[in-house]
């Protein structure tokens, strides 16, 4: 299976692997007992040649401090995120400038770093260093950099939904802003393969021709390194396919997504990232099935295809009184949550097996709708918010 996302500025290509030992060289780099930021700056920049390399330099000793031994909610160093974030928009683009890196290490300062999060032994260095890094770039910059981490930061109590909306509204204006939450997206979407051993070599459309077509299918065997993921992991990945389909409609309805290459390639590899997470969750999920439970699974599989064939991936749809119908996922599950609620409902959506299978599916209908279709976009998803649009009476009939 290809496993391509984006074409590298020099020339190679960006898979899934290569995400995954890049992860691992920075994390490595990161390892020494003094780390090398030279080195580190070269292997987050790539192929690129950028300008400034001493305010670079100075920035990723800033966020190396400041995120210091703080993990992400999965487990990896925190600092691996801005890295990685940089590194992606590094080799989505052919001529990055200075604020367009600076922009990606710091994306998410604000939200991040207050100083109380900081180790209090490396806050005196961490002020001094971003203070210094600031004269360095001249007041032009800095108010350019401020305004752009400004809109990236998501202020408490402000909804997703309306977040992503105020940063479309500006990216005409500032396209390194679109740039950095797109490369900062797919940096999410791809963190989840912390816990994906020995699975990428199942080709899932094989599988699923057999399955539909091999009598005789016995389902996905896995040999050794199988397990689905831990709950609050699967839970996490549910809500970053969520956010990668409400992110990709708002970009689609605000024409946004084809403002200049790097941003068509890097919302091509968002939408090619979901189907590849949703794939291993499917094939995982496949894999806890015997030959027996072929049948069944075959069943919800052919009912999920009819509610994606009929509407059901390409628009938002209002709960009905079944509780197995996919009708309402959207709304129920992600848009009408918030915080707690929210994550209770990804925890409780990941718990239901059956339910997850068939979401998960029509998850991979609605991202390769995105690639197949250029205009496509979820009916349902405006800036206004995330609302229901009357349902094709032939859907209920699908799920009954």
């Amino acid at each position: 299976m290809n496993h391509q996302i984006i074409d590298e500025g020099g020339g190679r290509l960006v898979t899934v692997e290569h995400f995954m030992n890049l992860s691992a060289e920075i994390n490595y780099h990161l390892s020494a007992e003094v780390p090398n930021v030279d080195a580190l700056l070269s292997l987050v920049t790539g192929p690129a040649t950028v300008p400034d390399h001493e305010a670079l330099r100075q920035t990723m000793e800033i966020v190396r401090l400041g995120y210091a031994q703080s993990r992400r909610k999965i487990g990896p160093m925190a600092v691996l995120h801005p890295l990685r974030t940089a590194a992606l928009l590094s080799r989505s683009m052919r001529n990055p400038n200075s604020l367009d890196l600076l922009g990606a290490l710091l994306h998410d300062k604000d939200e991040d770093l207050p100083m109380h999060r900081i180790p209090e032994e490396n806050r005196d260095e961490f002020a001094n260093l971003f203070n210094l890094l600031l004269d360095k770039i001249g007041n032009e910059q800095q108010w350019y950099l401020g305004e752009r981490l400004s809109l990236l930061t998501r202020e408490k109590g402000l909804s997703y939904q309306k977040y992503l909306v105020r940063l479309l509204d500006n990216a005409e204006r500032m396209p390194d802003l679109l740039h950095v939450k797109l490369a900062d997206r797919l940096d999410n979407t791809l963190d989840h393969h912390i816990h994906r051993p020995g699975l990428l070599r199942y080709n899932f459309y094989r599988n699923m021709f057999d399955l539909f077509f091999v009598p005789v299918y016995k389902g996905v065997r896995i040999r050794q390194y199988h397990f689905l993921p831990e709950p609050m992991e699967g839970a996490l990945l549910l809500s970053q396919l969520f956010k990668n389909a409400l992110f990709l409609s708002l970009m689609r309805i605000t024409d946004r997504c084809n403002m200049d290459d790097t941003t068509s390639d890097l919302f091509d590899a968002i939408a090619v990232a979901s189907i590849r997470e949703a794939q291993w969750l499917t094939l995982e999920l496949i894999a806890t099935h015997d030959q027996s439970e072929m049948p069944k699974l075959r069943k919800q599989f052919l009912e999920t295809m009819e509610y994606c064939y009929h509407g059901g991936a390409t628009q938002v749809h209002q709960a009905d009184d079944q509780s197995k119908g996919l009708a309402g996922f959207f709304i129920e599950r992600f848009a009408t949550a918030r915080g707690d609620d929210r994550r209770k409902a990804m925890l409780d959506l990941y718990n239901d097996r059956e339910y997850l299978t068939r979401v998960i599916v029509t998850f991979i209908a609605v991202f390769s709708a995105f690639l197949n279709d250029p205009d496509f976009s979820i009916e349902g998803i405006d800036r206004d918010g995330v609302h229901a649009v009357d349902v094709d009476p032939t859907l209920r009939d699908n799920e009954s």
